[in-house]
């Protein structure tokens, strides 16, 4: 059944006329940054032949996200200080938001909230990263802005069907991913893995968009899926943008186990829940993102890659992590 299922997903997926694919750029990079041997310089020579990739990250490396106190005036700067890591992620983050930015006229679904609720996700994830000693912040980042992917592909290419898709979101007050069980036989999250593996996306990427409402089916590198699952919790929870309808989906406790989290759910959640306003402080500093989302961005100048030694180890700020000596705290290991 599960070969059928799968069979069914990529036939379905085929079909589709003009199914999006990332740049080439991106596509050379994440290649570039898996190689070893590569260094600064080449990532940023590579990055330097897109000038309108150059400027954005130039951008966003200046941004009040990452903070850092001097200007990032070169990408083999951006590169070095950022990490490999937080490069390869934000390149293609930004890459994908470009794909899918603006309005998408369809009076059912709003896309602005829809990136609203991804890119919260987003620094959800990379907030909460920092608390349960997940070290690549950069990686986490990104994961949360592309776990629900799947949902814009079925917003696009199969309009009718999505369609009937939120009416029973909205008049039976259903979760979505049972809506689209009912409509389509399939959800946003297998949609999301055949893209995700088409785009030949980090494996680790992969997993996240495809198992994170069901993080506990994975056997073993399920840190990341459990952290975009608590991140979505915590992103409803403060009902920041529209991740399809009101209704909650259903909590994996292997999410919490994933960390060493063996409090009761329902009070391991309220802790999570407890980061909402820090959140919220967060988002703000994200705005550079929510305004490529929207489609408004204005270009920063041109960086050159001008070499250096190699980059730094991910450098985004490191929250204080969970823990400590008041009883019942959350406590996460690092997994690392």
């Amino acid at each position: 059944m599960d070969q059928q299922r799968q069979e069914r997903i990529k036939k379905i997926t085929q079909s589709i006329i003009g199914l999006p694919t990332l740049p080439t750029v991106i596509t050379q990079m994440i290649g570039l940054i898996d190689n070893p041997k590569t260094s600064a310089k080449d990532v940023a020579g590579l990055i330097s032949t897109d000038q309108a990739l150059t400027a954005k990250i130039l951008k966003l490396a200046n941004s009040a996200f990452y903070g850092f106190p001097r200007e990032i005036a070169t990408v083999n700067h951006a590169v070095v200080v950022l990490g490999f890591d937080t490069v390869k992620n934000l390149g293609l983050s930004v890459s994908v938001l470009e794909r899918f930015a603006g309005g998408s006229g369809d009076t059912e679904f709003d896309r602005q909230k829809f990136w609203e609720h991804s890119i919260a996700c987003g620094v959800a994830a990379r907030m909460l990263a920092g608390k349960l000693r997940y070290r690549v912040q950069g990686e986490a980042f990104a994961a949360g802005i592309l776990h629900d992917i799947g949902k814009l592909i079925l917003s696009q290419y199969f309009t009718d069907e999505f369609g009937e898709i939120l009416a029973l979101v909205r008049d039976e007050d259903l979760y979505i991913g049972k809506a689209e069980e009912q409509v389509l036989g399939l959800t946003h999250t297998e949609i999301g893995h055949w893209l995700a593996e088409k785009w030949n996306l980090p494996d680790k990427l992969v997993a996240a968009i495809a198992y994170h409402h069901a993080p506990g089916r994975l056997e073993r590198d399920a840190e990341l899926p459990s952290l975009i699952h608590l991140a979505d919790f915590l992103c409803r929870r403060e009902k920041i943008g529209d991740g399809g309808g009101a209704r909650l989906p259903n909590l994996d406790p292997a999410a919490l186990r994933a960390f060493g989290i063996h409090e009761e759910p329902k009070a391991a959640l309220r802790r999570i829940f407890g980061y909402g306003e820090e959140l919220q402080a967060e988002m703000e500093r994200a705005d550079a993102f929510t305004s490529i989302a929207r489609g408004d961005d204005g270009e920063a100048g041109d960086g050159e890659a001008d070499g250096g030694d190699g980059p730094d180890d991910d450098s985004d700020d490191d929250p204080t992590p969970l823990g400590g000596s008041t009883e019942g705290e959350l406590v996460g290991e690092s997994r690392r």
